[in-house]
């Protein structure tokens, strides 16, 4: 019997899952994001809606869809990159199109979400959700409940600045992010941050799976690289503890798949959390990139009530 249904909304593709009332998957459906126009992209979600209605042989099935960005509760609208709709009202027009109510949520929440309910952070009251990839950002749960925001911007700790005395004792710059402002922590501690902290150490290039290979073989300059990689990433977990104070930190992402990477960042915490305070446990996520579907899922599920009853 399928219990619920969840959509990951990304740039290049859409995918569906229908999960069963133990939250596996009974079934899940892939199609390429259309990037012609917004009408179809509000389509081919009404596809997948409908699909996953099929799957599950009820049209009352609790559907949630997660989508990148932020999404603003007095305007409806959402803010999105390398999607068409941004500036648009993506959720009021897929529940006119459907005429039925569908949940949605931030793509890192519906992580943050999955893995606090279900996953490696299940045992925990609090559960921050951090994933590291071509960007860093992250989702907050207590006690089952997501925490969003006014704008769906809670936990978009990447777009914090790294402390300035942080900066000058490791001799690097502060850097342009994408977000429009300079030294946050996404342009040192994502993917491509990895790599420039790689340029600044050895005057090469190499990517993060180069770099950790390179410095778990002895290479001094890429272990250099992960010293200060991991430094960077303590000082996060810091401004973590500082704001949210988590009992579970969980990671996602590209960079989760870094051998051990949960204990070279716990490691890296002595010296940089509060004096005489517990740090968080450090663990990678255990559903990775199927997460999402399954956050989704559970935000519907979550919300089914107050959504039947606001359509």
């Amino acid at each position: 019997m399928v219990r619920a249904g969840g959509i990951d909304l990304g740039g290049t593709k859409i995918e569906a899952t229908a999960f069963d009332n133990d939250w596996a998957v009974v079934e899940t459906k892939r199609i390429p994001t259309p990037q012609d126009s917004y009408e179809n992209l509000v389509d081919a979600l009404c596809e997948m809606v409908i699909w996953l209605e099929e799957t599950a042989g009820s049209k009352g099935l609790p559907v949630g869809v997660g989508i990148p960005g932020f999404h603003s509760k007095r305007t409806g609208k959402f803010l999105t990159a390398n999607l068409l709709a941004s500036g648009r009202t993506v959720h009021q027009d897929l529940i006119d199109k459907l005429g039925r109510a569908v949940a949605f949520e931030n793509d890192c929440n519906c992580f943050a979400l999955s893995e606090a309910m279900l996953g490696a952070g299940r045992s925990y009251a609090s559960v921050f959700g951090l994933i590291i990839g071509t960007g860093v950002g992250g989702g907050y749960c207590s006690n089952g409940t997501l925490i969003s925001g006014l704008n769906g911007a809670a936990g978009e700790y990447g777009h914090l600045g790294i402390p300035y005395m942080t900066i000058k004792e490791l001799g690097l710059d502060g850097i342009q992010c994408g977000c429009g402002r300079t030294g946050c922590f996404e342009t040192y501690l994502a993917g491509p941050g990895m790599r420039r902290l790689a340029k600044h150490v050895t005057g090469k290039d190499a990517d993060a799976q180069a770099i950790t290979s390179a410095a778990a073989a002895g290479d001094p300059q890429m272990q250099e690289v992960m010293r200060m990689w991991a430094r960077i990433a303590a000082e996060l977990v810091a401004a973590l503890q500082c704001t949210v104070d988590p009992d579970c930190i969980v990671l996602g992402g590209g960079l989760s798949k870094i051998p051990n990477i949960d204990r070279i960042i716990s490691e890296a915490l002595p010296g940089h959390l509060l004096d005489q305070t517990e740090p968080p446990e450090i663990r990678v996520a255990e559903y990775g990139d199927s997460s999402g579907t399954r956050g989704a899922a559970l935000a519907a599920v979550q919300n089914y009530e107050i959504l039947e009853e606001a359509s």
